[in-house]
Protein backbone atom coordinates (compact mmCIF):
# COMPACT_ATOMS: atom_id res chain seq x y z
CA UNK A 1 0.00 0.00 0.00
CA UNK A 2 3.36 2.24 0.17
CA UNK A 3 3.28 5.34 2.36
CA UNK A 4 -0.16 6.65 2.16
CA UNK A 5 -1.64 3.59 3.86
CA UNK A 6 -3.56 4.68 7.45
CA UNK A 7 -5.10 2.40 9.49
CA UNK A 8 -9.15 2.98 9.09
CA UNK A 9 -10.91 3.63 11.77
CA UNK A 10 -14.82 3.14 11.09
CA UNK A 11 -16.48 1.30 8.36
CA UNK A 12 -16.35 4.19 6.11
CA UNK A 13 -13.17 4.95 6.04
CA UNK A 14 -12.17 1.14 4.97
CA UNK A 15 -14.61 1.31 2.35
CA UNK A 16 -12.80 4.17 0.91
CA UNK A 17 -9.60 3.15 1.47
CA UNK A 18 -10.30 -0.51 -0.24
CA UNK A 19 -12.89 0.67 -2.71
CA UNK A 20 -12.10 -2.15 -4.53
CA UNK A 21 -10.70 -5.94 -4.73
CA UNK A 22 -7.62 -4.79 -6.39
CA UNK A 23 -7.01 -2.75 -3.47
CA UNK A 24 -7.57 -5.29 -1.00
CA UNK A 25 -5.21 -7.86 -3.06
CA UNK A 26 -1.98 -5.38 -3.06
CA UNK A 27 -2.77 -4.68 0.69
CA UNK A 28 -2.90 -8.88 1.20
CA UNK A 29 0.57 -8.33 -0.99
CA UNK A 30 2.05 -6.46 1.27
CA UNK A 31 0.85 -7.83 4.01
CA UNK A 32 2.56 -11.59 3.19
CA UNK A 33 5.33 -10.26 1.82
CA UNK A 34 6.34 -6.86 2.67
CA UNK A 35 10.03 -7.37 1.00
CA UNK A 36 8.75 -8.09 -2.14
CA UNK A 37 7.78 -11.88 -3.58
CA UNK A 38 9.61 -15.08 -1.92
CA UNK A 39 8.84 -18.54 -3.21
CA UNK A 40 7.56 -20.15 -0.22
CA UNK A 41 8.99 -23.30 -1.81
CA UNK A 42 12.64 -22.15 -2.98
CA UNK A 43 12.46 -18.22 -1.14
CA UNK A 44 13.28 -16.77 -4.58
CA UNK A 45 12.09 -13.17 -5.42
CA UNK A 46 10.86 -13.28 -8.89
CA UNK A 47 7.91 -14.61 -10.00
CA UNK A 48 5.63 -14.68 -13.35
CA UNK A 49 2.20 -13.70 -12.81
CA UNK A 50 -0.62 -14.93 -14.43
CA UNK A 51 -3.39 -12.29 -13.56
CA UNK A 52 -6.46 -13.72 -16.07
CA UNK A 53 -7.76 -15.48 -12.74
CA UNK A 54 -10.06 -14.54 -10.10
CA UNK A 55 -6.66 -14.14 -8.04
CA UNK A 56 -3.17 -13.80 -9.02
CA UNK A 57 -1.16 -16.79 -10.21
CA UNK A 58 2.76 -16.44 -8.90
CA UNK A 59 5.29 -18.98 -10.15
CA UNK A 60 8.93 -18.63 -9.48
CA UNK A 61 11.14 -18.04 -11.83
CA UNK A 62 13.57 -19.95 -10.29
CA UNK A 63 11.41 -23.39 -9.38
CA UNK A 64 8.65 -22.99 -10.99
CA UNK A 65 6.57 -23.08 -7.91
CA UNK A 66 3.08 -21.85 -8.23
CA UNK A 67 1.30 -20.44 -5.49
CA UNK A 68 -1.52 -17.27 -4.74
CA UNK A 69 -2.30 -15.11 -1.65
CA UNK A 70 -4.81 -17.40 -0.34
CA UNK A 71 -2.49 -20.71 -0.65
CA UNK A 72 -2.32 -22.60 2.75
CA UNK A 73 -4.36 -19.57 4.37
CA UNK A 74 -7.34 -19.77 5.90
CA UNK A 75 -8.46 -18.41 3.24
CA UNK A 76 -7.57 -21.12 0.73
CA UNK A 77 -10.30 -22.46 -1.46
CA UNK A 78 -12.49 -19.93 -0.62
CA UNK A 79 -14.78 -18.70 -3.44
CA UNK A 80 -15.47 -15.35 -1.57
CA UNK A 81 -13.88 -12.34 -2.88
CA UNK A 82 -10.26 -10.89 -0.85
CA UNK A 83 -12.40 -7.75 -0.52
CA UNK A 84 -15.63 -9.27 1.79
CA UNK A 85 -12.91 -11.44 4.07
CA UNK A 86 -10.77 -7.67 4.48
CA UNK A 87 -14.18 -5.93 5.57
CA UNK A 88 -14.93 -8.96 7.59
CA UNK A 89 -11.26 -8.81 9.32
CA UNK A 90 -11.68 -5.45 9.81
CA UNK A 91 -14.94 -5.60 12.10
CA UNK A 92 -13.88 -8.21 13.96
CA UNK A 93 -10.65 -6.67 14.78
CA UNK A 94 -12.60 -3.75 16.00
CA UNK A 95 -12.49 -3.31 20.27
CA UNK A 96 -15.29 -1.17 20.76
CA UNK A 97 -17.73 -3.83 19.38
CA UNK A 98 -16.62 -6.28 16.69
CA UNK A 99 -19.66 -8.38 14.77
CA UNK A 100 -21.38 -11.25 14.10
CA UNK A 101 -22.39 -13.31 11.32
CA UNK A 102 -26.24 -11.59 11.16
CA UNK A 103 -24.87 -8.58 10.68
CA UNK A 104 -21.75 -9.68 8.67
CA UNK A 105 -23.50 -11.25 6.28
CA UNK A 106 -25.70 -7.67 5.66
CA UNK A 107 -22.70 -5.62 5.36
CA UNK A 108 -20.69 -7.92 3.24
CA UNK A 109 -23.81 -9.40 1.09
CA UNK A 110 -23.30 -13.15 1.44
CA UNK A 111 -25.46 -15.66 3.91
CA UNK A 112 -25.52 -16.51 7.06
CA UNK A 113 -23.38 -19.58 6.75
CA UNK A 114 -20.58 -17.93 4.56
CA UNK A 115 -20.42 -14.92 7.28
CA UNK A 116 -20.15 -17.61 10.42
CA UNK A 117 -17.81 -19.69 8.47
CA UNK A 118 -15.46 -16.67 7.81
CA UNK A 119 -15.93 -15.56 11.30
CA UNK A 120 -15.16 -19.14 12.59
CA UNK A 121 -12.10 -19.49 10.40
CA UNK A 122 -10.68 -15.94 11.81
CA UNK A 123 -11.30 -17.01 15.11
CA UNK A 124 -9.67 -20.44 14.93
CA UNK A 125 -6.31 -18.31 13.52
CA UNK A 126 -6.74 -16.59 16.85
CA UNK A 127 -7.25 -19.42 19.10
CA UNK A 128 -4.31 -21.54 16.57
CA UNK A 129 -2.20 -18.29 17.77
CA UNK A 130 -2.73 -18.48 21.47
CA UNK A 131 -2.47 -22.06 21.62
CA UNK A 132 1.33 -21.68 21.15
CA UNK A 133 2.08 -18.74 23.47
CA UNK A 134 2.66 -20.17 27.07
CA UNK A 135 2.56 -17.91 29.92
CA UNK A 136 5.85 -17.46 31.52
CA UNK A 137 7.83 -15.81 34.44
CA UNK A 138 5.71 -14.30 37.28
CA UNK A 139 2.52 -16.03 36.36
CA UNK A 140 -1.40 -15.42 38.51
CA UNK A 141 -4.05 -17.78 37.73
CA UNK A 142 -8.02 -17.03 39.25
CA UNK A 143 -10.69 -18.79 39.13
CA UNK A 144 -14.25 -17.11 37.26
CA UNK A 145 -17.36 -17.99 35.83
CA UNK A 146 -19.00 -17.30 32.71
CA UNK A 147 -23.06 -16.84 32.58
CA UNK A 148 -25.18 -15.34 35.40
CA UNK A 149 -24.23 -17.34 38.59
CA UNK A 150 -28.34 -18.55 39.15
CA UNK A 151 -27.39 -20.24 42.04
CA UNK A 152 -24.44 -18.38 44.36
CA UNK A 153 -23.77 -21.42 46.64
CA UNK A 154 -23.48 -25.04 45.24
CA UNK A 155 -25.76 -26.13 42.67
CA UNK A 156 -24.62 -25.46 38.99
CA UNK A 157 -26.74 -23.82 36.38
CA UNK A 158 -25.98 -25.42 32.94
CA UNK A 159 -25.59 -22.08 31.16
CA UNK A 160 -22.67 -21.21 33.93
CA UNK A 161 -19.33 -22.23 32.80
CA UNK A 162 -16.21 -22.02 35.11
CA UNK A 163 -12.90 -20.60 33.92
CA UNK A 164 -9.74 -20.13 34.67
CA UNK A 165 -8.07 -16.62 33.88
CA UNK A 166 -4.44 -16.69 34.05
CA UNK A 167 -1.62 -13.80 33.25
CA UNK A 168 2.28 -13.39 33.19
CA UNK A 169 3.09 -10.25 34.68
CA UNK A 170 5.59 -7.31 33.12
CA UNK A 171 8.35 -6.16 35.82
CA UNK A 172 5.43 -3.95 36.66
CA UNK A 173 3.35 -6.69 37.94
CA UNK A 174 0.84 -5.60 35.45
CA UNK A 175 -0.78 -8.31 32.72
CA UNK A 176 1.34 -8.60 29.62
CA UNK A 177 -0.42 -11.58 28.18
CA UNK A 178 -3.69 -12.92 29.65
CA UNK A 179 -5.63 -15.99 28.86
CA UNK A 180 -9.46 -17.28 29.84
CA UNK A 181 -10.00 -21.09 29.57
CA UNK A 182 -12.59 -23.21 30.04
CA UNK A 183 -12.30 -25.49 32.98
CA UNK A 184 -14.55 -28.82 31.97
CA UNK A 185 -16.96 -29.50 34.65
CA UNK A 186 -15.43 -33.00 35.38
CA UNK A 187 -12.79 -30.48 37.66
CA UNK A 188 -14.92 -28.72 39.60
CA UNK A 189 -17.33 -30.08 42.53
CA UNK A 190 -20.21 -28.10 44.36
CA UNK A 191 -18.44 -24.42 42.53
CA UNK A 192 -15.05 -25.57 43.60
CA UNK A 193 -12.32 -25.96 41.84
CA UNK A 194 -10.64 -29.32 42.10
CA UNK A 195 -6.52 -30.18 41.92
CA UNK A 196 -6.75 -31.72 38.31
CA UNK A 197 -8.11 -28.09 37.31
CA UNK A 198 -5.04 -26.77 38.07
CA UNK A 199 -2.76 -29.28 36.95
CA UNK A 200 -4.53 -29.38 33.85
CA UNK A 201 -4.18 -25.74 33.31
CA UNK A 202 -0.35 -25.65 34.48
CA UNK A 203 0.35 -28.46 31.29
CA UNK A 204 -1.54 -26.93 28.83
CA UNK A 205 -0.97 -23.01 29.27
CA UNK A 206 1.80 -22.31 31.20
CA UNK A 207 5.84 -23.02 30.34
CA UNK A 208 7.02 -25.57 31.91
CA UNK A 209 10.10 -24.05 33.42
CA UNK A 210 8.00 -21.16 35.19
CA UNK A 211 8.50 -21.11 39.05
CA UNK A 212 6.59 -18.50 40.18
CA UNK A 213 2.97 -19.39 39.44
CA UNK A 214 0.12 -19.03 41.87
CA UNK A 215 -3.16 -20.05 41.49
CA UNK A 216 -6.23 -18.65 43.92
CA UNK A 217 -9.30 -20.57 43.41
CA UNK A 218 -11.43 -20.45 46.74
CA UNK A 219 -14.52 -18.64 45.82
CA UNK A 220 -14.40 -16.37 48.76
CA UNK A 221 -9.99 -15.48 49.29
CA UNK A 222 -9.60 -12.35 50.19
CA UNK A 223 -6.36 -12.61 47.69
CA UNK A 224 -8.30 -13.36 44.84
CA UNK A 225 -6.62 -11.18 41.45
CA UNK A 226 -9.34 -8.37 41.02
CA UNK A 227 -7.92 -7.41 37.33
CA UNK A 228 -8.09 -10.83 36.32
CA UNK A 229 -11.65 -11.14 37.38
CA UNK A 230 -12.16 -7.80 36.11
CA UNK A 231 -10.90 -9.28 32.26
CA UNK A 232 -13.98 -12.42 32.69
CA UNK A 233 -16.41 -9.94 33.54
CA UNK A 234 -15.55 -7.54 30.76
CA UNK A 235 -15.41 -10.66 28.04
CA UNK A 236 -18.65 -11.93 29.68
CA UNK A 237 -20.20 -8.64 29.05
CA UNK A 238 -18.73 -8.03 25.41
CA UNK A 239 -19.67 -11.33 24.59
CA UNK A 240 -23.33 -11.00 25.37
CA UNK A 241 -23.97 -7.37 24.18
CA UNK A 242 -22.53 -8.86 20.26
CA UNK A 243 -23.50 -12.07 20.09
CA UNK A 244 -26.06 -12.24 22.79
CA UNK A 245 -24.87 -15.35 24.52
CA UNK A 246 -23.04 -18.41 23.54
CA UNK A 247 -22.76 -21.73 24.05
CA UNK A 248 -20.03 -24.54 25.72
CA UNK A 249 -19.51 -25.64 22.04
CA UNK A 250 -17.68 -22.84 20.79
CA UNK A 251 -17.59 -20.54 23.70
CA UNK A 252 -14.06 -21.11 23.98
CA UNK A 253 -13.55 -19.74 20.18
CA UNK A 254 -15.00 -16.18 21.85
CA UNK A 255 -12.97 -15.81 24.70
CA UNK A 256 -9.81 -16.53 22.47
CA UNK A 257 -10.91 -13.40 20.40
CA UNK A 258 -11.86 -11.28 23.73
CA UNK A 259 -8.12 -12.32 25.30
CA UNK A 260 -6.52 -11.47 21.50
CA UNK A 261 -7.64 -8.02 21.25
CA UNK A 262 -6.67 -7.48 25.08
CA UNK A 263 -3.19 -8.51 24.68
CA UNK A 264 -2.32 -6.87 21.41
CA UNK A 265 -3.81 -3.67 22.94
CA UNK A 266 -1.52 -4.44 26.14
CA UNK A 267 1.71 -4.50 24.06
CA UNK A 268 0.15 -1.22 21.81
CA UNK A 269 -0.26 -3.33 18.64
CA UNK A 270 -2.81 -2.83 15.80
CA UNK A 271 -5.14 -5.44 15.41
CA UNK A 272 -6.35 -5.04 12.24
CA UNK A 273 -2.50 -5.29 10.77
CA UNK A 274 -1.71 -8.00 13.09
CA UNK A 275 -5.04 -9.97 11.93
CA UNK A 276 -4.47 -9.66 8.57
CA UNK A 277 -0.83 -11.02 8.76
CA UNK A 278 -2.09 -13.93 11.41
CA UNK A 279 -5.12 -15.00 8.68
CA UNK A 280 -2.58 -14.70 5.29
CA UNK A 281 0.22 -16.53 7.34
CA UNK A 282 0.28 -20.35 5.97
CA UNK A 283 -1.17 -22.72 8.84
CA UNK A 284 2.05 -24.91 8.89
CA UNK A 285 3.73 -21.21 10.32
CA UNK A 286 1.11 -20.12 12.32
CA UNK A 287 2.48 -21.37 15.35
CA UNK A 288 2.19 -18.26 18.21
CA UNK A 289 1.03 -14.87 19.04
CA UNK A 290 3.70 -12.60 18.21
CA UNK A 291 2.95 -8.51 17.65
CA UNK A 292 6.61 -7.77 17.43
CA UNK A 293 6.91 -9.71 14.21
CA UNK A 294 3.75 -8.21 12.46
CA UNK A 295 4.81 -6.46 9.12
CA UNK A 296 4.35 -2.69 8.57
CA UNK A 297 2.35 -1.91 5.40
CA UNK A 298 3.19 1.79 5.68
Amino acid sequence: MGTNFHLPSTLEQFQQQFPTEEACIDFFFSTKWPSGFSCPNCGHSHAYITSTRRLPLYECLQCHHQTSLTAGTIMAGSRTSLHKWLTAIFLISRTEQGTNAVALSKIISVTYKTAWLILHKIRHAMSTADQGTLLSGIVQVNSAVYGKPYNPYFRSHPQEHYLLAGSSLNIQGEPSYIKLKLVPKIHVKEKLFQRSATLDFTQQHIESHTNNIEFITGRFSSKRFRTLLAYAAQAGKSINNTFHGIGQKYLQHYLDEFCYKVNLTLHKATIFQHLTHLCTVPHAKLTSFNPENTPMCA
